[in-house]
Order: structure tokens, then sequence, then C-alpha cells
């Protein structure tokens, strides 16, 4: 058989090839061709990529854009710039991302992407899935590419993940925190189920013990990730018998309220309570009054990165890794200085 690439449309000849060689009949095929939706994603994939091998060219009806969804929590400056990164993994592509906004609810993300499976798309990018590490591996065995962006929680080793190495992340704010002579440092943290919250508190308590420092419980406080929370645990903090003389937030926008609580209890930052966030994704941080000491999170590399192994995973290419983590930085600003007691 001729391999070479016509300007003809698929015949029922070619059809019965790649039926045969795709180990589906030759309905299944013309269904793939013809864009029905009640064909698995493994299959049309499968059929699709032997179809490219090969070099023939469908007929015009057949979908020639890879349809990509996207599950984002909040539209925000966080997931805003992932979507960025994921937008910018495109260019140059004959593709589109089906996005929907979840609001952080069960219900609402399932039955969203169950409406994407419905669109005969490609393949998904989930971030921060509510879903449960089962009802993603009955995903999985579907034959339904996908990638998780920062989970809740760890994931089985099936399930590829991005994320930063929050661990490390943290422990690299309490050494710089440790360096300006601060040995009580309170914390502010997320959800106490998430795992982002889960593994940057074990990086406080690992610095810390390295520190040769004692763990103090009424230093560690729950935040809502938002500025008002940050303001209202940051004065609690403040109003200790013994306050903290510097404080750890674990997002900037809890960070920012802090540093309110700080002045409105007439202290100042960084002179009597140095102030630290998390993320980097706001952009008049910079500009913030001092401008805040904060994690630099690699966001829109996350989401070009998550778009690569989605794509790899479309093609079924092998992965080197299924959880990648990437480093993080400390941008240090004027938020930071000496402890006033050092």
């Amino acid at each position: 058989m001729n391999n070479q690439k016509s300007s003809n449309p698929i015949s029922r000849t070619i059809i019965g090839d790649i039926a045969e060689r795709s180990g589906v009949s030759a309905t299944t095929v013309s269904r793939v061709l013809n864009g029905h939706k009640d064909v698995s994603i493994a299959t049309r994939n499968r059929v699709m990529k032997l179809i490219n091998e090969l070099g023939y060219v469908p007929q015009r009806n057949v979908q020639t854009t890879d349809l990509l969804g996207m599950t984002v929590p909040l539209f925000n400056s966080y997931f805003g710039a992932i979507m960025e990164g994921a937008f910018d993994a495109l260019q140059g592509k004959k593709a589109q991302f089906l996005t929907i906004r979840t609001e952080n609810n069960y219900e609402t993300e399932t039955t969203q992407v169950q409406q994407l499976l419905n669109q005969n798309i490609n393949g998904l990018l989930f971030m921060l899935p509510q879903e449960r590490a089962e009802e993603l591996l009955k995903l999985k065995q579907k034959g339904i590419p996908f990638v998780v962006v920062d989970p809740f929680l760890p994931l089985p080793n099936e399930i590829p993940t991005i994320l930063i190495e929050n661990i490390s992340a943290s422990i690299l704010v309490m050494e710089h925190l440790f360096s300006l002579g601060h040995r009580r440092i309170g914390i502010i943290t997320g959800p106490p189920h998430w795992g982002s919250t889960i593994d940057r508190t074990a990086g406080y308590y690992a610095a810390l013990v390295s520190a040769g420092l004692p763990i103090d419980p009424a230093l560690i406080c729950e935040g809502r990730l938002t500025p008002e929370s940050g303001q209202e645990v940051g004065a609690h903090l403040v109003s200790l018998p013994n306050p903290p003389t510097a404080i750890f937030a674990f997002n900037d926008g809890m960070a920012v309220g802090a540093m309110h609580a700080v002045i409105e209890h007439g202290l100042r930052v960084p002179e009597d309570i140095s102030v630290v966030g998390f993320d980097d994704v706001e952009a008049n941080l910079a500009y913030t009054t001092p401008s805040l000491t904060t994690i630099h999170h690699p966001l829109r590399e996350i989401g070009r990165l998550a778009v690569d192994v989605l794509y790899r995973l479309i093609q079924q290419q092998p992965l080197e890794a299924t959880h990648i983590k990437l480093s993080a930085r400390l941008v240090i600003r004027s938020s930071t200085g000496p402890c006033k007691d050092r």
C-alpha cells in the first residue's frame, strides 16, 4: 500500500485498512472521522494517530483543531498566570482551550467536566481538582489524557501532576529569617487539608528543628487565603503576650493583610515585625509599602509545562516522570529586616 500523503479524502478501502491496523471496526473509524461523540478519547486518539502516521488526509468535516479542557477554580491572578503559560504553550498548535470555572465546588466541577468530555475533547488540564484520586484514576482507565496542576493532596504515581517544591520553598523563607536573627516566627497557613499547606508547614517544622528551635503551636494559625483573613490572623499574632518577630504567610494576599495588622497596632514593617509572603503573582506587590519579600512561584512555567506534558499523553509518548516538581526562589524586598532583639 502507498503511504505517501494524498490530497484525496480517505476512501472506504483505506478506512478498512485503518480499522484493521488499529484493532477497531470500520464503523468506529468512520465515526471518528465524522466527529461522533460516542467514541472514547483513547480510541479516537489511536485512530487519528495512525491516520497521521500513514499520511492520510481526513475529509473536511473531521475536527482538525485539538480541543483541550481546562478546569479553573477561580479567575484570579494566581490561576491567570498559569492560564497565560498554558496559552503560550499553544502558540503554533492548532488547538484551543474550553475553560470552565469550578468555584472550588465538587458538584459544579464534576458536572462541567462531563460536559467537556461530551464535547469530544482531546485532553484535560485540571487545576486543584475537586475529584478524589479514585475518580481521577477512573478517568485514566478510560484512556482520557489529563494533567493535574497543584493537587490538593498527594496523588498516585499513575496520575501526572505538576507543582513546586513547597517544602524547600518554605525552608528558604525560614533560613532567610534566621539569617536576620529571627527565632520566633509565626505562620499563617492555608486550608489544613491542602497539599501545599501540608508541605509548607512541614518545611517550617523542618527548619525549626534543624535550627534547634522549639515548635510553638501559638504561632501556627490558619488563614483563608484572603487579605482580610491575613489581617485578622496577623492582629491575633501581634497581640500575643509573646508575639513573633516575623510572620510568614502562605500567600501574598494574607501577607499584605498581616502587614496592615502590624501597622494598625502601631508597629512598623520590618523594623518591629518582618513579613514574608508566597507566590509573587500580584503586579503591584513590588510597590506595596514596604515592598513584600515573597517566594516566586513559577506559575507561567507550570502552565507551559502542563500543556507540553498533556500533548505527550495525547500523542501516547512515554513520560520520564509523572510527578514533576519545579523549584521556587525567594525574592527579597523591603518587608524583611534584622530582628530588633538581635
